[in-house]
């Protein structure tokens, strides 16, 4: 029985509940148990596909939904989908013909559950080692397709992105931002877990439909009971700016870029030091309960 003042709380993966080795502390594990024990229920909202976060879903011992690749898509806890939003063909074609002029891979999301394929690579250009780092240390299959016109799966995009050094795909970036204004959402940031990883400044490009974020799959979810006020949230990426800026509270970690700072109600500690675990405990659970 929920006892509490909140009914929802909303937590981002990367940079949040993860280290920058993209696991999940004891401490913080402890923490979410204290959360689902008060009758909270916890709703995982990340930038992952749910193929990329399984292992961590399964690590947290989570059997809520997930809210996946930002907003795109909603799942069960198993993976299978309830509701998505997709890219329109025009504006994949117009991205991946961008990204593969400028001598880069275009990396297709798409909804694993509908086609059984996680990615569809479009281009020759050599894959960003910081690509075929993450594809290898989680192993994801993909396929690899020289043309955008030989996708085999169109219809089920849920994001087209490129993944680059800074100085390079930035200027690509605002491009596109330029070009698709009213017809997609895009994001582009430093790629942290990445950049640990191959010791370079990395950067990604990610194209969603134009209404795809994370507070808009939120309401789908929750339909006519959902309650702002009573919903906590916690995050530290542009991914998470909507649903920080309609959460009853908004809590921002330390690491946050500096764009979500400013959504911030309170700052959590870094997510390298607990920051989770500290935040709940402080402003989520009753005092002493996660004792």
């Amino acid at each position: 029985m929920n006892t509490t003042e909140w009914d929802v709380l909303v937590v981002d993966l990367d940079g949040t509940l993860l280290c920058k080795q993209g696991e999940v502390s004891e401490q913080n594990l402890h923490a979410l148990d204290s959360v689902r024990e008060l009758g909270i229920e916890v709703v995982v909202a990340t930038g992952r596909s749910f193929r990329e976060c399984k292992h961590i879903v399964e690590r947290m011992g989570h059997y809520g939904v997930c809210i996946t690749a930002s907003g795109s898509q909603l799942t069960t806890h198993e993976g299978e989908g309830i509701t998505r939003s997709v890219v329109g063909s025009s504006v994949v074609e117009q991205v991946t013909n961008t990204v593969n002029a400028k001598g880069h891979r275009a990396l297709l999301l798409k909804d694993d559950s509908a086609c059984g394929m996680p990615y569809v690579l479009v281009g020759d250009s050599p894959l960003h080692e910081a690509s075929t780092w993450w594809f290898e240390s989680l192993h994801i299959p993909y396929l690899e397709v020289p043309l955008i016109e030989d996708d085999p799966y169109p219809e089920h995009t849920l994001r087209v992105g490129a993944v680059a050094d800074a100085s390079v795909l930035v200027p690509i970036a605002n491009a596109l931002e330029q070009q698709l204004r009213g017809k997609a959402k895009i994001q582009h940031w430093s790629a942290v877990t990445c950049s640990e990883a191959t010791g370079s400044n990395i950067h990604l490009l990610e194209v969603f439909g134009e209404s795809v974020n994370k507070w808009s799959m939120l309401e789908k979810h929750l339909g006519s009971s959902i309650l702002p006020e009573r919903i906590v949230a916690i995050g530290d990426g542009l991914n998470d700016i909507e649903v920080l800026k309609e959460a009853g509270l908004s809590i921002v970690m330390e690491n946050a870029d500096e764009n979500v700072r400013a959504h911030a109600d309170v700052f959590a500690d870094h997510h390298d030091n607990d920051g989770f675990a500290s935040a709940m405990t402080r402003w989520v659970l009753p005092e002493g309960i996660a004792e």
